[in-house]
């Protein structure tokens, strides 16, 4: 008796692929946002060292990390402090 699950599972699995590659395509924008964000950042920390100030300001850091948590629940604490480390690069000129 054929019940059709063989045609359920490939269209499971071209859904499953359809789905994936839109996934890549989010991922491919967010890594573009995640470069533009660090150059916008670099330039703000020019800025800040120019004019003598710090490299890092903590109360931004801090709002950054209230703001993807309150929009992301307790885990985009993390996400937040990873951002900022890869934005932040390093003071050599670097990333960490």
């Amino acid at each position: 008796m054929n019940t059709g699950s063989g045609t359920e599972a490939n269209r499971n699995r071209d859904e499953i692929d359809w789905l994936r590659g839109r996934i890549d395509a989010v991922d491919s924008t967010v890594i573009d946002l995640l470069r533009r964000r660090r150059e916008l950042s670099a330039q703000v920390q020019g800025l800040r060292t120019g004019e003598g100030g710090d490299r890092i300001d903590p109360g931004r850091e801090e709002f950054v990390r209230n703001r993807y948590r309150e929009a992301l629940g307790d885990g985009g604490t993390d996400l937040a402090a990873t951002v900022l480390r890869l934005c932040r690069g390093s003071a050599g000129g670097r990333d960490d």
